[in-house]
């Protein structure tokens, strides 16, 4: 627990980098909050040295067990459209697919059929495991482990705006999932049961290999979470089991809460936890859907040049215009519980179909 010589003496360090103010008033907020709460058998757990009680962090390091990697390779073959143009403009077709006359002047009726490759990571929770058919059943996202089938590219006007003209098309040939538990090892799997207007997914793996274990704890479908609870969010980004924390406020999105944690990629399909009121026992109350991201375009060569080459002339029609997705870091929003039990409920016939036997807690809270 802290006293006062110890609190001026965190003060004073975080104070001599122009940079933390931020942290700095994080970290203060944090332990004004436990010391507030000292004697109290509801609320914020009583923080030490390291913020959290040896209880507490013993509880994170059980529920952690029950968090695996999720990663997704998805395939896709890609419809590239030429078009053919008179006097600078494209001439309109309604007879063509595409709404515009395609120029099939090189004999490849103006479309050209590529290949392209993209990879998702992310999390999930155990929610069940079938010792006599080595069988993990797992929570996660369905935008990472069911992408869309098609997505159409559409050129920009001057403005930046999507006109109708499409660019290409890009449609998935074939989606590969894989689970990394605790000993790295991947195991194959597949999806049983989505719903992807909630972003909601469970997908299915059998393996000998130990790859964690189901979570044991209570689900807080009856937690009426608001602005100030706090949380904890596990993820994996690239590659690696993470956990992180932040205060719950409203989100603009139906059916989510937001939290302000430091997330970046690969924390989506993680599991959110909260504090039991009267022990220190996490409770599922979440599952992470996405973060806030931008992204910027740039122009680049193919791939085959040095860095620091000069470009020539003849070299330029080698550039790419290339897009990036950037994360904006300090918002996560995650799935609120109580959405959760409404799929699970209306999914039990599937895991029925598929010899799963859930946790009544899964559907009656």
């Amino acid at each position: 627990m802290f006293n006062r010589e110890r609190l001026l003496q965190i003060i004073e360090i975080f104070s001599m980098k122009r940079s933390t103010h931020l942290i700095f008033f994080y970290c203060i907020c944090i332990l004004l909050a436990s010391c507030a709460g000292r004697g109290k058998t509801a609320g914020p757990p009583s923080f030490g040295l390291s913020l959290l009680s040896e209880d507490v962090k013993n509880e994170i390091r059980v529920v952690s067990k029950s968090v695996v990697g999720i990663h997704a390779s998805i395939n896709y073959e890609v419809f590239q459209y030429n078009y053919l143009q008179r006097n600078g403009n494209l001439v309109r077709d309604p007879n063509s697919p595409v709404g515009y006359k395609l120029d099939s002047g090189n004999g490849d009726s103006g479309v050209i059929v590529t290949t392209d490759h993209k990879t998702l990571s992310g999390g999930g929770l155990i929610i069940n495991f079938n010792n006599a058919a080595s069988k993990y059943t797992i929570l996660t996202s369905n935008h990472l482990v069911s992408p869309e089938d098609t997505t159409d590219i559409y050129y920009l006007d001057d403005h930046g705006q999507p006109t109708d003209v499409l660019f290409a098309r890009y449609v998935v040939d074939r989606v590969s999932i894989t689970v990394r538990g605790e000993s790295s090892w991947r195991s194959r799997a597949d999806l049983i049961a989505n719903d992807p207007v909630n972003d909601i997914a469970v997908i299915v793996t059998e393996t000998e290999t130990v790859l964690g274990q189901a979570f044991a704890n209570k689900v807080g479908y009856d937690r009426d979470l608001d602005w100030g609870d706090w949380v904890f969010l596990f993820g994996y980004p690239k590659g690696i089991k993470q956990l992180t924390g932040g205060w719950i406020s409203q989100a603009p999105y139906r059916n989510t809460l937001a939290v302000d944690a430091v997330v970046r990629f690969g924390y989506s399909g993680g599991p959110v936890f909260a504090l039991s009121s009267d022990r220190a026992e996490l409770q599922f109350v979440g599952l992470i859907k996405s973060v806030p991201s931008n992204t910027f375009e740039y122009i680049a060569p193919d791939g085959t040049l040095p860095v620091g080459y000069r470009l020539s002339y003849k070299e330029v029609e080698r550039l790419f215009v290339k897009r990036k997705m950037m994360v904006e870091y300090g918002t996560a929003y995650f799935v609120r519980p109580q959405i959760i039990k409404k799929f699970f409920r209306l999914a039990e016939i599937v895991f029925e179909d598929n010899g799963i036997k859930l946790d009544s807690k899964y559907f009656d809270g």
